[in-house]
């Protein structure tokens, strides 16, 4: 009978199979994206992590978790919609991107370094580095060390749509209507206003896009609570 036990498994979903029966989605470091069925009266809430063991018949089969929570973060933002949005768009975004059950040891990694950055002051800016990581893991790397054009690395301005390659802002501005912008924040240690945060949100989007087709209706939720704080 074939079996793990894990323990920072994230949970990403959870979805009624039943009565007292749930469909749970995990991230895991070893197994990455694992499925498996909970019977629980109530399940453990998004964003929260877990000692997990799944058991089942067959390799193949869905198989069942017994989960052990360890620590929950939704509870930390009841009072905080905005970082709460974040966390769910987190979960619902590597629920949606990452294939089943394949190893991404460093994504893992960078996701649990982002759930306490989340308590942090620049969640939003760790929020997006951590979508660029996330494109990377998934075979889409940005490349935002030098100009793809040959022009200047020290002021670039745009992203090739087609390639994902940083341009300058003297080579890219006769192709600014066709190029994506590059926030500075991305490539450069410095402070991010609401505009760059929403540009930034803009090129990870397109190309997470390009991937899943559609974005999770969360992500809607980010972007109107960062035009609330520019405009409040």
């Amino acid at each position: 009978m074939p079996e793990f036990t894990t323990s920072n498994a994230l949970v990403l979903s959870a979805k009624p199979l039943g009565e007292n029966t749930f469909i749970i989605s995990l991230f895991t470091a070893e197994n990455g994206r694992h499925l498996g069925v909970i019977k629980k009266k109530h399940p453990p809430e998004i964003g929260t992590l877990c000692q997990a063991t799944w058991k089942a018949r067959l390799s193949d089969q869905l198989g069942s978790f017994y989960l052990e929570e360890t620590k929950s973060y939704a509870p930390l933002f009841l009072d905080d919609m905005p970082r709460l949005h974040v966390l769910s768009n987190l979960c619902a975004t590597l629920d949606k991107s990452l294939p089943e059950r394949q190893s991404y040891t460093n994504l893992h990694a960078q996701t649990l370094k982002l759930l306490n950055d989340l308590l942090q002051d620049y969640f939003y800016e760790n929020y997006i580095h951590f979508e660029i990581a996330l494109l990377s893991a998934l075979g889409f790397a940005l490349d935002m060390t030098e100009c793809a054009g040959g022009g200047d690395k020290n002021d670039l301005a745009y992203v090739s749509p087609k390639t994902g390659r940083a341009v300058s802002r003297a080579k890219g501005l006769p192709y600014h209507d066709k190029l994506l912008k590059l926030p500075r924040f991305l490539w450069q240690e410095t402070a991010a206003t609401s505009e760059d945060l929403v540009d930034g949100l803009a090129l990870t989007g397109y190309f997470l896009t390009n991937y899943l087709g559609t974005l999770p209706i969360t992500r809607n939720r980010i972007l109107t609570d960062i035009q609330r704080r520019k405009n409040g």
